[in-house]
This record gives C-alpha cells, sequence and structure tokens, in this order.
C-alpha cells in the first residue's frame, strides 16, 4: 500500500538581515524521507550557533523515539539530525506537520565571568555614558537591553571591537533614524560571537558604516564600522550590549547580561555607569572613570 503523507514546514525567524540586508541568515529546517519513515535535519551554513526549536502537528498514526519539543543548538557550518519519524502501524497511511522556530545564538552557552571589554572607540578618544544600568531609563527597559549602555559620540566616529570574537551579522543599509517607533527594527549594527558563544551588538551605525562581514575574525581593537543616528534614536550615539539566549516560552529570548569595561595597561576594571566619561587611553596606567554632571557635556 503505497503512503499518504502530508508535510508542512513552519519556520519563525527573528534574525537580523546580514551583509547590507540583502541576504537572510543561511539556516534550514528539512523534511526529507529515509528507509524506515522521514527524518527532520537542521542544516547550518553560517558561522554562528543556531538555537532550534522543532515540534509536531496533526500528527496521525507516527512514531518517534524521543520527547516533543526537542531543542538542539546547531554549531556553524554543520548539519544536525533533529528527529526521525515514521509510521505506527506499518503500511497504514500517516501524516503529520513540522513546526520550528530559531534564532542565532546558543541557548547552552556559558557567559565567562572573568571577562572584560575595552571601550568600544579609538586609542585616545572619550566619550560620554548617557544610558546604563543603575541610572535614569529612557529605553533600556527589557531583559534584552538591562545592561546596555549607550556612548554618546558624533556620526562618524569609528567604532573598535570590545572584545576578540567572529562576526555573525551586520547590516548598513539603513538611512532613517528618530523617535518614531516604526523605526524600531531599522539600525545598522554589527554582532560579533564571543568564545564563550555570547554575542555583542554594536548599533545605530552609520549608513554603509560597516567595515566587517560575517565571518571575520576580529580582536580587541580592531575597526567594525562608523558610529550613526539610525534606527529608533533621540540622536548620534553608540548602543553596545553583550547578550545571551535562552529559552522564553515557544521560543528563544536574548537576554543582556552585565558589562565590565577596562582601560589603561595595567588594566583598571570597572562597570560602566550613568555620566562616566571615559578615555580609550592602553598605554599608561588604568585609572577610576570620570564621574561628569551631562549638562557640561551636551
Amino acid at each position: 500500500m503505497r503512503l499518504a503523507v502530508t508535510l508542512w514546514l513552519l519556520l519563525a525567524c527573528s534574525l537580523p538581515a546580514i551583509a547590507g540586508g540583502k541576504t537572510t541568515y543561511p539556516f534550514s529546517v528539512v523534511t526529507q524521507r529515509s528507509s524506515v519513515g522521514h527524518e527532520v535535519v537542521v542544516r547550518n551554513s553560517g558561522p554562528a550557533p543556531v538555537s532550534v526549536r522543532l515540534t509536531l502537528a496533526n500528527a496521525e498514526n507516527v512514531s518517534i523515539q524521543r520527547a516533543l519539543p526537542v531543542y538542539a543548538v546547531v554549531q556553524p557550518f554543520s548539519e544536525l539530525l533533529l528527529l526521525q519519524i515514521r509510521p505506527a502501524t506499518p503500511g497504514r497511511n500517516h501524516r503529520f506537520a513540522t513546526q520550528s522556530t530559531y534564532k542565532i545564538g546558543s541557548i547552552v552557552a556559558v557567559p565567562d565571568p572573568r571577562a572584560v571589554y575595552r571601550l568600544p572607540y579609538e586609542n585616545g578618544s572619550s566619550f560620554f555614558i548617557s544610558q546604563a544600568a543603575g541610572g535614569p531609563i529612557t529605553t533600556h527597559d527589557g531583559e534584552d537591553s538591562r545592561y546596555a549602555v549607550d556612548f554618546t559620540m558624533p556620526e562618524n566616529t569609528p567604532v573598535v571591537a570590545a572584545r576578540e570574537g567572529v562576526v555573525i551579522a551586520s547590516e548598513s543599509s539603513h538611512r532613517l533614524g528618530g523617535r518614531n517607533p516604526a523605526l524600531m527594527s531599522m539600525a545598522n549594527f554589527v554582532s560579533i560571537l564571543h568564545a564563550d558563544q555570547t554575542v555583542a551588538t554594536y548599533a545605530h551605525l552609520a549608513p554603509g558604516g560597516v567595515r566587517v562581514r560575517p565571518g571575520e575574525r576580529v580582536l580587541a581593537g580592531t575597526p567594525i564600522g562608523y558610529s550613526g543616528a539610525t534606527g529608533y534614536t533621540s540622536g548620534p550615539h553608540l548602543h553596545f550590549v553583550v547578550q545571551k539566549l535562552v529559552r522564553q516560552n515557544e521560543g528563544f529570548a536574548a537576554v543582556s547580561l552585565p558589562l565590565r569595561f577596562y582601560v589603561g595597561d595595567p588594566p583598571y576594571v570597572f562597570e560602566p555607569r550613568y555620566q562616566h566619561w571615559l578615555t580609550a587611553d592602553y598605554s599608561s596606567p588604568g585609572k577610576a572613570p570620570l564621574q561628569v554632571n551631562d549638562r557640561r557635556l551636551r
């Protein structure tokens, strides 16, 4: 008897665009025939780990060997067998639908408690922190940005990597910026994957202001782009955040992590605070940040 099989695949993806918005992250979920039924395979052709959630719907006469939903982390440039599906009663029709959602990042990442970050701008430059945890909050009111830091700086200021890693996503095609909520997802950015699989994002970059490409490895201090005022913003600044991916409801969410910066040699390590005036000096002994009144800098 021939088997009638109905397959349906739903991909709910909230990944950022890559390389100027012309391509999406190269990740796919594929259902294919096998010698005993079907198998669901995920393929990651990009430079970042990807977390995926898979479940079945409208299943009739199917047998599987693992509990649903299936969660997995697919490493860069690899593929993984997620699920084998076979008829519960051989010879009878069987049908099923696959439903999946995925996002860049690893839900099993363990942030390095020793991690410290250099200031994300060139040596000799000084800028003011206009928003950080513990100070007045205007936009960092979600779990994804609770520990983010905003550096007020003129447009086209060179931005450098704050920690070594691999560029996994970027966007440079957006040109508009302002306090319009419609611009929320229109900030140019660079995202960098660290050794502990946390991800740093440098956002609101200038139009065309990205100097690196996905897959490129950078060292701390490597130029990666230019600051700007794209997306949802009241003015030119650099938004810097480090995040880890977690499971949330039936999908995933990025949560921000507390930060520690360092300056000087030997280094002075500190937590960023609202109204810190910070100079990127890595040739002389590190000193405690200067706390200033923001009115003196506006």
